[in-house]
């Protein structure tokens, strides 16, 4: 089995992206540090809410931060923010490279409006814009691909709202406990037979994943399972959430059978959903069931709701990565985008 075959993994990896996961419990530790040593010039619980403006992996953790955080956060993707952002939201622009051009033109945009800012990257032109405007920056350390870098990108702004009592009851040193347990039995070095995102990825090896979450819960984690498995496992994958999908995609199945040969269903579970999407999702397995649909469920580690949702998000990236392996591909480069980046600068 080629999961459990290291000369193997590392032909395949050579950048390193099993590392990033199995050392993320140390990339949490320290971008907890990084959060307590940053100096703010003013209090978050100062404001009604924030905006979180960023793309791809840097983006995800404005959705997490909403999830999560007991204070509103919205989150942005593009080159402007929406009309509703006024001079008395802060604003947070998350950049990975700090080169990131949408997230480059909403910061400015953001300071246009009057919007105190705060701005999270390892270096690049949001750094140059920082140092010239007098914006605070959290700089995180480079040197891994922007998804496998959320421990960085998210555990300092957790301490920061922590510390200014928006986080609810958030226990650092028990959550950090917890991670590193689930990095126990999910690393590369634990065999298939006991390890369960290797084992979900065996189940879905020349599959195409189908993902559901469910709103105000597992919509971040059924949202990140997808992009993860493009960039990572570089195919298709696609996601949805109850109840909305009760009310359009639900019809799709009726000719299923016939259509979903390579497709597979994941629902995701917690724990911490409203009852009447529990009973949305299990109605939706009869519905399964009955059109012949192949589906699987994906549980989130027990703890509270920092551990779930951050562990099944932990568990996710696992599966991507081996199922990466399992498709015999390298999962760090993104070529494709890269190739559309460098596109997008020679026309302008």
């Amino acid at each position: 089995m080629i999961l459990d075959d290291t000369e193997r993994i590392n032909e395949l990896d050579p950048q390193g992206m099993v590392d990033d996961l199995d050392t993320f419990p140390e990339q949490c530790k320290e971008a907890v540090s990084i959060g307590e040593a940053a100096r703010i010039p003013f209090n978050l619980n100062e404001f009604e809410r924030a905006f979180v403006t960023g793309m791809g992996g840097s983006a995800i953790v404005g959705d997490i931060l909403s999830r999560l955080l007991d204070f509103p956060v919205e989150t942005n993707r593009g080159y402007h923010l929406p009309r509703t952002a006024r001079s008395d939201d802060l604003l947070i622009a998350i950049s990975y490279s700090g080169n990131t051009e949408e997230t480059l033109s909403a910061l400015r945009d953001g300071r246009r409006r009057g919007m105190k800012t705060l701005c999270l990257a390892t270096g690049g032109k949001m750094e140059s814009y920082c140092i010239r405007e007098s914006i605070p920056l959290v700089k995180i350390p480079t040197g891994h691909q922007p998804r496998a870098s959320t421990g960085y990108m998210l555990f300092p702004l957790l301490e920061l709202f922590d510390e200014a009592g928006l986080a609810g009851t958030i226990n650092f040193d028990r959550l950090l406990e917890k991670i590193e347990d689930l990095a126990d039995k999910w690393n590369s070095s634990v065999p298939v037979p006991e390890n369960e995102p290797k084992q979900l990825a065996v189940d879905f090896a020349d599959r195409i994943p189908i993902i559901y979450g469910t709103k105000g819960n597992t919509k971040v984690v059924a949202y990140r399972w997808k992009t993860q498995i493009n960039e990572n496992a570089k195919q298709p994958a696609f996601w949805n959430v109850f109840p909305e999908l009760n009310h359009n995609e639900t019809v799709g199945y009726q000719l299923g059978s016939k259509l979903m040969e390579n497709g597979k269903v994941i629902l995701l579970e917690n724990g911490l959903d409203f009852e009447r999407n529990e009973l949305r999702m299990k109605i939706m397995e009869d519905l399964f069931k009955d059109e012949n649909i192949d589906y699987g469920k994906a549980t989130a580690p027990e703890g509270d709701k920092f551990t779930k949702i951050i562990g099944q998000i932990y568990f996710g990236d696992y599966f991507s990565v081996y199922l990466a392996l399992l498709n015999e591909v390298d999962p760090s480069p993104v070529k494709l985008i890269e190739s559309f980046k460098s596109r997008l600068k020679e026309e302008g």
